[in-house]
């Protein structure tokens, strides 16, 4: 008995270390991008079904366990004597092998049912005719009508939104309202992608040739739902869970709560996606953030958008037989930036024929800073207008879309906060932050090409970082 103990005692002592280690690993189920924590009705659903399926296997690991151990304490050996004997032999039993096969055809039907009814939820969107489903799912028949559309297609290493129904494209953040449902038509440029939002859709693999669709619609209580620094749960304002997205709120107070790397969300409309399929060095740096908003905020967002992206609507050349109304946009001629060079000024007041930008007749104001006019040229003449557009859609793009970027909360494909600091180490080396990425990799990028002699050139890229961040 003492030798049994001693032995018992060290397994003890071996496992200990191991199982404080599995303690220490374990996270509360709410982190930035836990399927257990589902805000949406779709997730909501793989959700209950998940846990469905972890109680049955429960179930069966305690019935199954239950009997062995059973056996073995029933029927153990309680003799030496014993032990040399051979029990009785016997081979098969009708009643309990009918038995096992009922009872395990009853437990995959009751998995199979809602595994089914999960599968057609999340490959469709409900009619909004169906009044049955829509009161099941605790809908509003807005939430359908209203829906919108967002094109979604992967690159290496990025991901581009369209919104067809507005005319607008973005990149690496979806910006979606929670009022109402939103339908993912997903295809890729390239290889295999996988688009993973698990706390509102699922994942749902991006094959070359082939598109493929998701939907999902947010739960807008659950959202305002949190938690404070002490893990009490709170209940948060629209304003504190959700603040706009076309001002710069929602990035303000991402930065102001916490750092980057942080396990927890900083405001509960702020939603972490990510590639789930390999696709290559920067599989990994393949992120993505969906932004909640309100109904108004969310339309003036894509008003903001489709503004930006209005080729009527840019600056265009000062006209000398034209009236300006106040806060009018122009472009005029200004040799302090270079020679031929030009910038763009803004009307204070009312301009009459004749009146070229002067700063002297307090008639017109510089729209931007002298660094942001040189950014915008050394945009071009670095070739990066060959990869990025910039107030328009450029659907065709290699790199992503950059209109309105000074008011996103991330960069390099949501891998980075998008402040100064990030911005100008990724400018000065992305490959150094984001292994294998194309704007350093790409073809026709070698040595000699101007983004990778950037790294010594600090005055260009702080020119190039505020007229980036300044894009708002």
């Amino acid at each position: 008995m003492k030798i049994l103990f001693n032995k018992l005692q060290a397994i003890s002592i071996a496992i200990l270390p191991a199982f404080i280690l599995f303690l220490g690993g374990c996270s509360r189920v709410d982190h930035k991008q836990s399927a257990l924590d589902p805000k949406g009705i779709v997730s909501q659903n793989q959700y209950d079904i998940f846990m469905l399926s972890v109680w049955i296997t429960i179930f069966l690991f305690c019935a199954v366990g239950g009997c062995l151990l059973y056996v073995l304490w029933k029927y153990r050996a309680k003799s030496a004597q014993e032990a040399m004997e051979v029990p009785p032999q016997s081979h098969g039993n009708s009643v309990i092998e009918v038995s096992l096969i009922i009872a395990s055809t009853i437990i995959l039907v009751i998995l199979a049912i809602p595994t089914l009814q999960g599968v057609v939820l999340m490959n469709r969107v409900p009619d909004p005719n169906d009044t049955q489903t829509l009161e099941k799912l605790d809908l509003n028949r807005s939430a359908i009508d209203g829906a919108i559309t967002v094109n979604v297609t992967g690159k290496r290493f990025f991901w581009v939104f369209e919104y067809p129904q507005y005319g607008i494209v973005t990149a690496n953040e979806l910006i979606f309202p929670t009022s109402r449902a939103v339908r993912i038509n997903l295809r890729t440029e390239d290889v295999i992608h996988s688009f993973w939002l698990p706390k509102l859709a699922g994942k749902m693999d991006l094959m070359p040739g082939q598109e493929n669709f998701l939907w999902f619609i947010a739960n807008q209580e659950k959202i305002l739902l949190g938690k404070d620094a002490n893990g009490k749960e709170v209940k948060y304002s629209i304003d504190d869970a959700m603040p706009p997205v076309f001002n710069g709120k929602m990035r303000e107070r991402i930065f102001a709560k916490q750092k980057f790397t942080d396990e927890f969300e900083a405001v509960g409309g702020l939603f972490y996606g990510q590639c789930a399929e390999f696709c290559g060095n920067s599989h990994a740096y393949m992120s993505f953030r969906a932004l909640a908003q309100t109904d108004e905020d969310f339309n003036s967002w894509v008003k903001s958008f489709q503004n930006a992206q209005n080729p009527n609507l840019q600056p265009s050349a000062y006209n000398s037989e034209n009236e300006y109304s106040k806060g009018s946009l122009v472009t005029f001629s200004d040799k302090s930036l270079g020679e031929s060079a030009t910038r763009e000024f803004r009307a204070i007041t009312e301009v009459a024929q004749g009146e070229a930008p002067n700063l002297s007749k307090k008639v017109w104001t510089q729209a931007n800073s002298d660094d942001f006019e040189q950014g915008k040229k050394l945009f071009s003449s670095l070739q990066c207008v060959q990869c990025h557009a910039i107030n328009r859609t450029g659907l065709g793009s290699k790199g992503p879309n950059l209109t309105l970027f000074g008011i996103r909360t991330s960069l390099a494909a949501g891998w980075m906060r998008n402040d100064k600091k990030n911005l100008t180490k990724w400018l000065k080396n992305s490959n150094e932050v984001k292994f294998g990425n194309l704007m350093w990799n790409g073809e026709g990028v070698d040595d000699n090409h101007p983004l990778r002699n950037l790294e010594d050139e600090d005055q260009k890229v702080k020119q190039l970082v505020t007229y980036l961040l300044g894009l708002k």
